[in-house]
This record gives C-alpha cells, sequence and structure tokens, in this order.
C-alpha cells in the first residue's frame, strides 16, 4: 500500500490525542526521537525494511524489532506500533516521524531554521543573525548552519517550509532570469 501523508497525520493525531489522554504529552519528544531512529533505521536497512514490510514475518515479530530498533520500550509506543502492523501501515513510520516533529516544535513555539553560508563565520554573526529571526518571528529558533561555496557571498534562510535567498549566487540568477531573451537568442545586439 502507497504510503500517504494524510493518514499518516490522522495516525499522529490518534498518538496525540491519546498522550493528551493519558497525561503524557510532555514526553512527545522521547516519541519524536524514538520514531526518528525508526525511520533512520528503515531508510538504512535493506534487510530491516524487507523484514518490517513483509507480510509473511508475524506482526508481533515485527512490532518487537521495531521496538528494539527505536530504542522506546514505552507501553504507548509498543501499542500504537501493533496498531501500525496490524493495519498494514508501518510504511506511514517516515511521515509520522515529521509530522510529530513538526508538532513537537509548534508546541514548543520553535521555529527550525536552516542557514547556508558560503563559509565559516564567528558564532557572533551567526547568533546576530539567529537574534534577528527571533525578533522577527517571535518564537525560539532551533538553527542549524550549513556552508556552500557555491553561494559567493550573501546567505540562503530556510525558515520552516519558506525559503529566502540573500546570496550572491541567487542575486545574479534573478539578474539573468530577468534580462534574458524571451524567445532566445543574443542578450545583446551588435
Amino acid at each position: 500500500m502507497k504510503a500517504s501523508y494524510f493518514l499518516a497525520s490522522k495516525y499522529a493525531q490518534a498518538l496525540l490525542g491519546t498522550l493528551e489522554e493519558k497525561g503524557e504529552i510532555s514526553r512527545l519528544d522521547e516519541y519524536v526521537e524514538a520514531f526518528q531512529r525508526l525511520k533512520k533505521a528503515l531508510e538504512s536497512s535493506e534487510s530491516l525494511r524487507d523484514m518490517v514490510y513483509s507480510p509473511l514475518i508475524p506482526p508481533k515479530h515485527i512490532v518487537s524489532r521495531m521496538k528494539d530498533v527505536s530504542e522506546f520500550d514505552d507501553t504507548v509506543f509498543v501499542q500504537f506500533l501493533e496498531v501500525l502492523v496490524d493495519k498494514r501501515r508501518q510504511n506511514l513510520i517516515p511521515f509520522m516521524s515529521h509530522i510529530l516533529y513538526q508538532e513537537s516544535l509548534e508546541r514548543e513555539k520553535v521555529v527550525e531554521v536552516r542557514l547556508v553560508l558560503p563559509n565559516e563565520v564567528s558564532n557572533t554573526i551567526i547568533n546576530q543573525v539567529k537574534q534577528a529571526i527571533q525578533n522577527k518571528t517571535g518564537r525560539k529558533i532551533k538553527l542549524r548552519t550549513q556552508f556552500n561555496e557555491d553561494l559567493i557571498g550573501g546567505l540562503q534562510l530556510y525558515i520552516g517550509d519558506k525559503f529566502f535567498d540573500y546570496s550572491v549566487k541567487g542575486f545574479l540568477e534573478d539578474i539573468q532570469s530577468a534580462y534574458a531573451p524571451v524567445s532566445g537568442g543574443e542578450i545583446f545586439e551588435s
């Protein structure tokens, strides 16, 4: 069965509802980490994928193996895995990992920001960028930095699902697309 983001969100909402009902929602980050470990293991191990998605392997064995891989022995988590396996929905785990992570960020009023720079800069500059974003959004910032030599200068920001390009490379690409001929041919004529 093909994985569906919509269906994964329904299962994630059911898990969140159960955690709230049991007064365990404060442990959401533990569930997120468990799902992320499980997702990473499924992506990196073909033999684990084959076993988890096999219709021939007993569901209890699949759940037991997923519990071991997730390194999270929690009653609600294991029961949830049992439901997923029973309904043959273990293919939703990658989507659920993402959905639960986003929900965790939202509940903590945190914005994930990816800062792409052309080369390494001082922590002072990175902290200034972080503080400026925090002031604009009014939220705590979870900042990840990357370096990309192709940028030449400036920076690129990924804030949540939005992209802001303040790089020299982006500026030059904007100029090129603005002044490129519509029907082909030369830009400048003699």
